[in-house]
């Protein structure tokens, strides 16, 4: 007996075919095992089962152990998933955002209808220039690329366009 290669496994010849059989063999049954088990997704850890069993399919020594690295996997794997659900179960669900009352409704929709007045009023440069600049957050850049005109001339039609809602919304600088 050579020392060097004690211990050393030799190369299978198919090293899928094995694999391949057994998942045929036994797919269904882990799937059936995971599921007694209460995994909820008895499919999904089966086939993980299966991949992890892939992955180390070349150190096995004994193919006849597989099928006990595959039980074993899904009963890990099966009490790793339903400990997960548990955890998920007890933490806190997020709280609804409280509803805004009618009033709140009314005036928002009274002021929203005021902010669209006011910008109609406003010559269609202007109201693009804010609409870019506050609705999409545009910065002056993007503004001067969208509508082709120079940085310098956006500064200038904000500065003015906000002038002008100031006027038709005066009451709105006191707040």
């Amino acid at each position: 007996m050579n020392t060097a290669t004690e211990g050393v496994e030799e190369p299978r010849t198919d090293p899928g075919a094995g694999f391949d059989s057994l998942f045929e063999s036994d797919f269904e049954a882990m799937k059936r095992l995971a599921y007694l088990l209460g995994a909820d997704d008895p499919e999904n850890v089966a086939q993980e089962s299966f991949a992890r069993l892939h992955a180390r399919w070349h150190t096995l020594t004994d193919a006849d152990k597989a099928a006990g690295y595959l039980r074993a996997t899904v009963v890990n794997l099966s009490r790793s998933r339903l400990r997960h659900l548990r955890v998920a179960r007890r933490a806190p669900r997020e709280r609804p955002a409280d509803a805004a009352s009618a009033e709140e409704r009314v005036l928002a929709g009274h002021e929203s209808d005021r902010l669209r007045a006011a910008l109609a009023t406003l010559p269609a440069r202007q109201r693009q220039v804010l609409v870019l600049r506050y609705w999409l957050d545009l910065d002056q850049r993007a503004i001067a690329d969208t509508l082709g005109i120079a940085v310098g001339t956006v500064k200038a039609t904000t500065s003015h366009a906000l002038a002008n809602l100031r006027k038709a919304w005066p009451e709105q600088e006191e707040r």
